[in-house]
Parts: C-alpha cells; sequence; structure tokens
C-alpha cells in the first residue's frame, strides 16, 4: 500500500495489489482472480488528481498503480534516456 498526500492535510491509500482494491463497483466483471491494472468500470473511492513534479501535467494516480514514483504522470514514469537512468543499482560485496 502506499500512502499519497495530494493536498496539505489529506492522504490517500492506494493499494497496489489490484485495481480492484481502490474501486467503489462491487459487482464488477473485470475480476478474474488475477491481478487487475486497467478497467473501463474502474471508480475511485475518493477523486484525486495531481500534478506530475516533471512534465506539470494534471493525472488520476489511482491509474498509475504500477509507477515506482506517484509524483510522476504514467508517461513520465516510462521515460528513460542515457542521460537520465530511472533506477541505480549498487552492489557491494
Amino acid at each position: 500500500m502506499v500512502h499519497l498526500q495530494v493536498s496539505e492535510h489529506r492522504l490517500v491509500n492506494i493499494r497496489r495489489r489490484s485495481l480492484c482494491d481502490n474501486c467503489l463497483e462491487r459487482r464488477c466483471t473485470s475480476f478474474d482472480g488475477s491481478r487487475v491494472t486497467a478497467c473501463k468500470g474502474f471508480r475511485p473511492l475518493l477523486v484525486a488528481l495531481m500534478k506530475c513534479r516533471e512534465c506539470g501535467a494534471i493525472y488520476d494516480p489511482y491509474g498509475n498503480i504500477c509507477a515506482l514514483d506517484y509524483e510522476l504522470c504514467p508517461e513520465c514514469n516510462h521515460y528513460v534516456s542515457d542521460d537520465k537512468p530511472m533506477m541505480t543499482l549498487i552492489c557491494r560485496e
């Protein structure tokens, strides 16, 4: 679960296990027993919009449950270049 601050006094809890965990719909036919990452009938428990710290785009954090960084929109989360690597691993023996 991720705790995401959407305003000064409000936090949103996003469960990363499945999009169905964050949905109001109880009689949905999208859930097939496996992890759901996209659903046309998704209705969030609380409507929250965030501004991407990289590009400034407004996005819905619930639609971004596979993200590594929730303060970035889905497009910026997938952006990878040679001068700005997404993740750096340091191995020590």
